[in-house]
């Protein structure tokens, strides 16, 4: 409530009656704080709504049903951009999402001459640089996939055995994506 100053209620008789002092302001209306719930509990039952391993599974499974009807629908670029969504949602992609750090890994240029990644696919995609041209993305893909192996070179290293993973997926999704379950053959490697 709003309340004059006066010196009627000077700060004697509201200590007396348990109320908090106020804040003179050279006699002007000043609110009395409210003693409002704090809406950090709210906030807190919002953000383990949103982190609850059961919310996240329903958002990813909901997105891979999305990406699942845009990979046969739509032109053949939003295919090709549903099939990079599939791969982004995969358990594993961790590893392709960024480019890798070269300042974290100082030898990564020595070995891989090409660096792609899903981000910078997905900025090539949305920025129109493949035109129509489909296989131009898949070889971007497959770059991905391919510069994990040869950097990674250890069958039994984690993100070798998650680009195998990958690729082989990427090639049925990309099948499916363009028509009657069969992709263009990629060119042979020079």
């Amino acid at each position: 409530p709003l309340c004059l100053l006066s010196s009627a209620s000077g700060p004697s008789s509201r200590a007396a009656a348990g109320l908090p002092r106020r804040r003179r302001m050279s006699g002007l209306r000043v609110r009395t704080p409210k003693k409002a719930k704090d809406n950090y509990d709210e906030a807190i039952e919002e953000y383990e709504r949103e982190q609850n391993p059961k919310a996240i599974k329903n958002r990813v499974r909901k997105a891979q049903k999305a990406a699942e009807q845009a990979l046969v629908t739509g032109d053949k670029m939003a295919r090709c951009g549903a099939a990079l969504k599939l791969l982004g949602l995969r358990d594993d992609a961790y590893w392709f999402q960024e480019p890798v750090p070269v300042g974290e890994v100082p030898d990564y240029l020595d070995i891989v001459e090409e660096p792609m990644d899903f981000r910078t696919i997905a900025g090539r995609l949305a920025g129109g640089e493949y035109g129509d041209d489909a296989l131009a993305f898949a070889s971007d893909v497959r770059k991905v996939f391919t510069n994990a192996v040869k950097y990674n070179w250890s069958p039994d290293h984690p993100c070798n055995i998650a680009a195998r993973a990958g690729l082989r997926e990427f090639e049925q999704l990309f099948a499916r994506a363009n028509g009657n379950g069969s992709a263009p053959k990629p060119p042979p490697p020079s």
